[in-house]
């Protein structure tokens, strides 16, 4: 008797056990996303880190990449409304795709940069607010990419502002700062 309810009490927990870890792995129809190509989904993630950014473009459309995916797979369209679950699954989607790789970005480089750090980063942080902006840094963090147009963009807009609030010489933060200075940028969670 006690033997069985050992048995019992053995595979009820061995089932909630294989129900919980397939609860975390992704359904096997997010594959083709996984694989993709693109950086949407990277960006995405990127907005939520930068400024809890869900109704950014980015997401905008990997919330319609998710639901194509699923209607496709002719599966139950889990529409993601709550804000909980789609950073959840936007985090895990990251985390597939990119293996857990992050490219670790070395400190800022140019000496005014470095000198004026904290006016710099500040009016990053103020700059991540806009997509184009987070998006080079996704292309920063998960491709090692400082050169694509949204970068080209990011440094532009950031040296407009920072030529507006120093006084002269004006901070003039060059490429090889950016990553460093994105990275910081990035509200501690």
């Amino acid at each position: 008797m006690k033997s069985r309810l050992l048995i019992i009490a053995l595979s009820a927990l061995f089932g909630t056990a294989v129900n919980a870890a397939e609860d975390k792995a992704l359904p096997p129809y997010f594959a083709a996303l996984i694989a993709g190509q693109g950086g949407e989904i990277e960006a995405c993630y990127t907005a939520i880190l930068a400024r809890d950014g869900l109704d950014s473009p980015a997401c905008s459309s990997t919330r319609w990449l998710i639901l194509f995916t699923q209607k496709k797979a002719k599966v139950a369209v889990r529409d993601y409304q709550d804000k909980t679950g789609f950073k959840e699954l936007i985090s895990k989607l990251t985390q597939a795709r990119n293996g857990g790789r992050v490219y670790v970005q070395s400190p800022a480089q140019t000496q005014q940069v470095i000198d004026n750090i904290e006016t710099v980063v500040g009016v990053a942080r103020s700059e991540l607010k806009d997509d184009k902006v987070s998006h080079c840094l996704a292309h920063i963090r998960y491709n090692n990419d400082p050169l694509s147009l949204y970068c080209d963009y990011a440094l532009a807009v950031i040296n407009l502002t920072l030529s507006s609030l120093t006084e002269r010489p004006p901070i003039k933060m060059r490429r090889e700062d950016l990553a460093a200075v994105l990275e910081q940028a990035l509200p501690a969670r």
